[in-house]
């Protein structure tokens, strides 16, 4: 009886330490989950007129934070967008032209990860959670008005007359603004009325987030251009290459987005290869040896590609094709697209293109992928790893469906005479 006990209390004592080592260990993990999370800093700053020089400590290295964010607010407006903001791997960033005024700064991790819990920097219970943002308070930024120029006196002029000629400048400032928005305004109310919409169908590879978050932007701007783009993938569900035909006749213009992913799944067409993770999005998979193919026999197709993309790659595959570089060549784009010389409405429309805070937005978002790629030089090889033979590819789907004699074909290779048939029923029973 009393070895019976004795080996019970001994599995018990065992069980106790393993329990109390696990829930140590635990501590520790969410200790560090922690840490990382509740990260702060101090923040010094220096002011030189209407610039401001933000300094900081770097963070933890356990954390391995690659980059901060650094914001100034205004003190009055805090529910609004930060009026600078830098994404920075640099503890020292330097804001330029800030305008007269009270300003908080603040400063957090930049966690692109945020919403993978493998690579997340900030951690909760082994989960992803918002970073902490440290905040330096009433940074006073006293210097020249931003929207005033100053004003040269004769040093013989009174103070009187110096105070009157100074309203005098400020008021005709305010004026001459006021006149410039109404012309614009009335400028753009013009073109809407006049100037004729286009449409036009997109095409282009999901390289990865950041890439189709400029694209969005980019179709956003241009529908503002009068240049309604439409996503050739969500108007052709499940690739059918009638409504596809269709939808390239009905079309004044079509842009395919030529990118670094775009590239290498060509590379691999030539070596009749493909890669099976491009088979699993909507917009790459509808791309074809023979799409491509078709609309550059449509004489529709605009090139168009991102700056860290590299000209030589394109012109090998497309020469034939202008390709534009986005936002560098945007507003030659779209005289393009509406086949405007001397257009005074368009040029108008096209100059104040920078005033859009769309413009703005597709800027940064084609700034954030460039990023993104530097950054993460094996993206592409983790994401879509490396091409197989055309004929292992057993995820490509089965259009063969479509047709009534079994044969096996490509989405793209109906008979010309076999589509304008389908066409013509298609528009006779529209009528």
């Amino acid at each position: 009886m009393v070895v019976v006990v004795k080996d019970t209390m001994e599995r018990f004592s065992t069980v106790v330490i393993l329990a109390l080592l696990f829930i140590c260990n635990l501590a520790d993990n969410t200790q560090a989950e922690v840490s990382c999370r509740e990260w702060t800093t101090p923040i010094r700053y220096q002011k030189k007129g209407n610039n401001i020089i933000v300094n900081f400590k770097e963070g933890p290295s356990k954390c391995d934070i690659k980059r901060y964010k650094v914001s100034i607010f205004h003190m009055n407006l805090p529910h609004l967008k930060a009026v600078a903001s830098e994404i920075t791997p640099n503890v020292t960033q330097e804001f330029l032209g800030i305008c007269d005024g009270n300003y908080y700064i603040t400063v957090e991790i930049f966690d692109e990860f945020w919403n993978d819990s493998k690579k997340c920097i900030c951690k909760l219970y082994g989960g992803c959670n918002k970073c902490y943002r440290s905040r330096a308070n009433n940074v006073a930024v006293i210097g020249t008005p931003c929207t005033t120029p100053s004003p040269k006196h004769n040093n013989k002029t009174s103070t009187k007359h110096k105070e009157n000629s100074s309203k005098l400048t400020i008021s005709l400032a305010i004026i001459g603004v006021m006149i410039i928005l109404v012309l614009l305004a009335l400028s753009f109310y013009c073109f809407k009325r006049t100037l004729q919409e286009k449409r036009g169908l997109l095409f282009y590879t999901e390289d990865h987030t950041y890439h189709c978050e400029a694209i969005d932007q980019f179709i956003s701007f241009m529908n503002k251009s009068k240049c309604k783009l439409e996503v050739a993938a969500r108007l052709v569900k499940g690739g059918d290459p009638l409504r596809l035909s269709l939808e390239i006749q009905k079309s004044d213009f079509i842009i395919l987005v030529y990118s670094k992913a775009l590239h290498k799944r060509i590379q691999a067409w030539k070596s009749n290869q493909d890669y099976i993770n491009f088979l699993k999005e909507d917009n790459s998979a509808l791309l074809t040896v023979s799409l491509l193919r078709e609309l550059n026999a449509s004489n529709k197709l605009i090139i168009c590609k991102f700056p860290q993309v590299p000209n030589s790659s394109i012109s090998s595959e497309l020469p034939s094709i202008k390709c534009y570089t986005l936002t560098k060549e945007l507003n030659s784009l779209i005289k393009k697209i509406h086949r405007s010389r001397v257009h005074q409405e368009l040029a108008i429309r096209v100059k104040s293109n920078k005033l859009n805070h769309k413009f703005n937005s597709l800027t940064n978002t084609i700034k954030n992928a460039a990023t993104f790629e530097e950054n993460n030089s094996n993206w592409f090889e983790d994401k879509y790893i490396c091409p197989k033979k055309m004929e292992s590819l057993n995820e490509m789907p089965d259009y063969s469906a479509n047709f009534s004699d079994g044969c096996e074909r490509s989405i793209f290779s109906v008979p010309v005479s076999y589509m304008l048939e389908q066409i013509n029923e298609y528009n006779d029973s529209s009528v």
